[in-house]
This record gives C-alpha cells, sequence and structure tokens, in this order.
C-alpha cells in the first residue's frame, strides 16, 4: 500500500471523527469504511484483525448508545452522552489503525 492510500485513509477516518461530534454524519460508519478500505489493499493478517475488532467494537458501541436510559439520567442519551463513547471507540478504531501501519 502506498504513501498516499495511507494518507486517504488516515483522511478517511479523520472525517470520520469529525462526523462524529457533527450532527447527520454518520462518523462510526465512515471509520469503518477507511479501515474496511485499508483492510482490502493490505490483506495481511494484522489488517483483518484490525478490522474485526473494530467491527466488534463499533457495533457493541452502537448497541450501548442505544440502551434506554437508567432513571439517574435525565439527558438524551444519543444527543448528550452518546458522541462521547461513540468518540471513544471511533478513536480506539484509528488508534490500533495508526499503530498497525506504523508497527507493522
Amino acid at each position: 500500500m502506498g504513501t498516499w492510500q495511507l494518507l486517504l485513509v488516515g483522511l478517511v477516518m479523520l472525517l470520520g471523527l469529525l462526523g462524529v461530534v457533527t450532527p447527520g454524519v454518520p462518523g462510526p460508519l465512515i471509520v469503518w469504511s477507511g479501515t474496511l478500505w485499508w483492510t482490502m489493499a493490505e490483506l495481511s493478517a494484522v489488517a483483518w484483525a484490525v478490522l474485526a475488532g473494530g467491527t466488534v467494537l463499533l457495533l457493541l458501541d452502537q448497541a450501548v448508545v442505544r440502551l434506554p436510559p437508567s432513571p439517574r439520567r435525565t439527558t438524551d442519551p444519543v444527543t448528550d452522552e452518546a458522541w462521547g463513547t461513540t468518540l471513544f471507540a471511533c478513536l480506539v478504531v484509528v488508534g490500533a489503525w495508526v499503530a498497525a501501519v506504523v508497527l507493522g
């Protein structure tokens, strides 16, 4: 995988991270798409492991975000607190991608 393609994948993931905090933009899907693009170009065991881990983490995040709020919470979980957990999940996926690129 060339340098330009790695930069483009990184740009897509950065746009996904920005999409998490921007209403109406599917940030986790964009981050996952960038990871899938990198995996399909790289085709290594590490790339597949990052994609599988990212998929599980982002799906788990989507399930947690949609859980009904506890009686103690009075804020709307989808608008107020969900972006924090989703941003964290996306940062973990992007961090795993960066580690795989730098160390792999």
